[in-house]
């Protein structure tokens, strides 16, 4: 092997090693990636913004939080992943609408979404978004 292409070969493996480690050094931390997925694929959506950064603080405190776990959130987020690639996005998008009032709202899009707590099936205030207490059957049609 030439001295030449040895010298080069060494740079660009370098450079693969160290770009990848300086960029996972460099970016933000794991919520604020979460975050910014969440508010791309709620667009549509009217959060208020105090709820909606205290539901990523409860997320993240009941899920993994390791380097592994920042690493593939990040890669969500630069992929332009979406719910329907990833079970974390889908995941987080589910447990944001079950602990909001959106549902008890009556999935109404106009009003803002106001995050009540963390949603757990058991002890959570919030009602099943598929009850007949927030649609009763004389409101459902056949479609």
């Amino acid at each position: 092997m030439e001295r030449r292409k040895f010298i080069t070969l060494t740079g660009v493996g370098v450079g693969l090693c160290i770009i990848p480690a300086s960029l996972y050094v460099i970016g933000s931390d794991l919520k604020t990636y979460a975050a910014l997925i969440l508010k791309k694929e709620l667009f549509y959506l009217k959060l208020e913004p105090k709820g909606f950064s205290v539901y990523i603080e409860d997320y993240f405190k009941f899920i993994k939080n390791d380097t592994v776990a920042t690493l593939k959130w990040k890669i969500l987020y630069y992929t332009n992943a979406n719910w329907e690639k990833s079970d974390s996005i889908r995941d987080l998008i589910k447990y944001y609408l079950l602990s909001s009032d959106f549902f008890i709202n009556k999935t109404d899009e106009s009003k803002t979404v106001n995050y009540l707590g963390l949603f757990n099936s058991y002890k959570s205030p919030i009602p099943n978004p598929y009850s007949f207490v927030l649609y009763p059957p004389d409101e459902i049609k056949d479609v």
